[in-house]
């Protein structure tokens, strides 16, 4: 089936415009991080919702239907619910830019299907099924770990199985994921394996384009979530038993995990028990037999099936490529990006960071009235490189609050200015779980385990400070609104170069006897990133108009709408500093009611600070 028509208009755009430019991220670290410049050439993806009541009969998985799709004796299968439309539309529409066609979407309830019949592309149902004996699928979010996300395991190793079966190799994809290149010309390059998979590696073993090291199975787990399985025998022999472990177990224990036990039983001469405190990275594990014709293919489950584990420079975990940035270290071309290592809700904020998500509207990027500014942070110690774990950690913690204070003047800015804020980027001298590193592997200061080559400070994601999924679900739930958009919006191709070209910068001064709020900005410190200190965008814009505030150290919210009032009709206002700006307290504000919100905004905001 080719894409319907709805989709004809986004296929051939991307064809002609981003295969051109082979949809790979620059390796240039001065460059902005996107897959092609002609990224405005992308509309948002949805299938129309069709009316609830409307009958369809969705077409079941069959050998004739896999054999009608496959290309090369290979399918490509990926599943999502309703609630998760959004994420499949944006995993299509990469898939539809490498030309690839060969891929089928499992719809786990009638919705999904009534919506992806609609736009036109390869689907089965999975909720109807022989092949899941007819179960109701599970609805709704699917929170890791929850019960209906455990018991959708047992139905895609029925998948699985039932593919296999049709003598077909199969790819299995998350749709949490973005395919930037058709990976398999790379999965052809090593016929030996019958498994090639992903894994949650947070180091690479090689700087080449290879598998990686047998031993990363040991240290780390293996990711299904990007995974290639080819129709041997023995590789059905192992997924029978892989089903057969889940079934044992009542269905309500995690696929991947059963996946990674099963594979290690006699893989390694040698044996770490979880008493054993070495550090996990440093450990040794040698495979009991590696393949002749590739050292890095190594024999697993009882010496049945070979299992190669894909480069994570080239198929890039969450860590790896959200927090680590390894594609601007290495020269290895990026594949798969994953969206693992991250809270559920969290993910879109992360690939709309990265300019990775392409489902929204236009609308989204055609926005009045934005305010936006110039984050300030702490100096690090002259002997940052010296301190242990717990020092930093204490460092890092009071830079989080020094930005926490600055962006939550610029949120109640925002309401009093009715404006949309544009996130800044916060800086981070410690991973989100950096008490890892202060409790269990003091040695690597910090830093996520087994990421030796992490780069500190570096630019942390929103979700890794505040909690953006409480404004998401109810905007308006104690009264004011903080309308925001990501830290990249200015620079992405999809937001309009009117807004772009329409900025005022403005530094707001208060009195010379009032205290300096923070330390100044870090302007050339060797320890920062240079992107961080000044956007070059910004720094290529007209000189600031300067603007004084005549009040005290409070200042309400009509001095602040007063003062900025002969700026308004500018699109985007630019504050250098927002350490000045206070509006949370109640004398600062003439709505109480805005102020409360805001309050309230501010706990479930920063429940979740680390």
């Amino acid at each position: 089936m080719s894409p319907g028509p709805k989709w004809a208009a986004i296929v051939s755009a991307v064809a002609l415009l981003c295969l051109g430019a082979q949809l790979t991220y620059t390796h240039n670290a001065n460059s902005s991080v996107t897959p092609a410049s002609s990224r405005n050439a992308f509309q948002r993806v949805s299938g129309p919702s069709a009316s609830q009541n409307k009958p369809l009969k969705a077409p079941p998985l069959s050998k004739q239907l896999v054999r009608e799709h496959a290309l090369n004796n290979t399918i490509i299968i990926a599943f999502a619910n309703a609630n998760h439309i959004d994420y499949t539309f944006n995993w299509l529409t990469y898939v539809f830019a490498n030309n690839i066609t060969n891929y089928l979407v499992g719809a786990i309830d009638p919705t999904t299907a009534r919506t992806l019949s609609k736009a036109g592309v390869n689907f089965f149902s999975m909720y109807d099924n022989v092949a899941n004996g007819a179960v109701r699928m599970p609805e709704g979010d699917l929170a890791f770990l929850s019960q209906g996300f455990l018991s959708i395991g047992l139905h895609k190793l029925a998948l699985i199985r039932t593919v296999l079966g049709y003598k077909v190799d199969l790819v299995c994809s998350d749709v949490d994921t973005v395919w930037l290149q058709n990976p398999l010309p790379y999965f052809a390059r090593f016929p030996e394996a019958d498994i090639l998979v992903s894994s949650d590696a947070t180091a690479p073993t090689h700087d080449d384009e290879g598998l990686e090291d047998p031993q990363v199975i040991g240290r780390h787990d293996l990711n299904i979530g990007i995974m290639m399985l080819r129709c041997t025998k023995n590789m059905t022999l192992f997924v029978d038993a892989w089903q057969q472990q889940l079934q044992r177990k009542g269905g309500q224990h995690w696929d991947q995990g059963e996946f990674n036990m099963l594979l290690r039983i006699n893989m390694f001469k040698n044996h770490f028990s979880w008493w054993d405190h070495t550090d996990t990275w440093d450990r040794v594990y040698k495979p009991k037999a590696t393949v002749a014709q590739n050292k890095r293919i190594v024999w697993a489950y009882n010496h049945s099936v070979t299992v190669g584990v894909l480069p994570v420079s080239m198929f890039a975990n969450g860590h790896i490529f959200f927090i680590q940035k390894l594609y601007k270290k290495l020269r290895s071309p990026l594949h798969v990006v994953h969206a693992n290592f991250i809270g559920g809700g969290f993910k879109r904020h992360r690939f709309r960071e990265s300019q990775l998500w392409l489902y929204d509207k236009p609308a989204y990027y055609n926005v009045d009235q934005l305010l936006s500014f110039d984050m300030r942070t702490l100096q690090p110690p002259a002997d940052w490189l010296q301190l242990n774990t717990r020092q930093r950690v204490q460092f890092h913690l009071e830079n989080i609050g020094t930005q926490l204070q600055q962006f939550w003047n610029a949120a109640g800015a925002a309401v009093a200015l009715n404006r949309t804020l544009i996130l800044p980027r916060f800086t981070c001298y410690c991973d989100e779980l950096w008490y890892w590193s202060l409790e269990v592997n003091p040695g690597y200061k910090c830093r996520y385990v087994g990421a030796r080559n992490q780069t500190l400070p570096f630019l942390c994601p929103h979700d890794m400070v505040v909690n953006l999924l409480q404004l998401d679900d109810e905007p308006t739930k104690f009264g004011a609104a903080v309308k925001y958009r990501e830290s990249t919006f200015m620079e992405n191709p999809r937001t309009p170069q009117a807004i772009k070209d329409d900025v005022v910068r403005i530094t707001l001064q208060l009195p010379d006897q009032l205290p300096e709020p923070f330390p100044v900005p870090v302007q050339a410190s060797q320890h920062l990133p240079e992107h961080l200190r000044v956007r070059q965008q910004l720094q290529q814009m007209a000189e600031p108009i300067v603007t004084q505030i005549p009040v005290s150290w409070t200042v309400t919210e009509t001095d602040l709408r007063d003062t900025l009032s002969q700026h308004q009709s500018h699109r985007v206002l630019h504050m250098t500093d927002m350490g000045c700006v206070i509006l949370n307290s109640y004398r600062g504000w003439d709505r109480r009611r805005s102020h409360a919100s805001l309050d309230r905004w501010r706990f479930l905001l920063f429940a979740s600070v680390h």
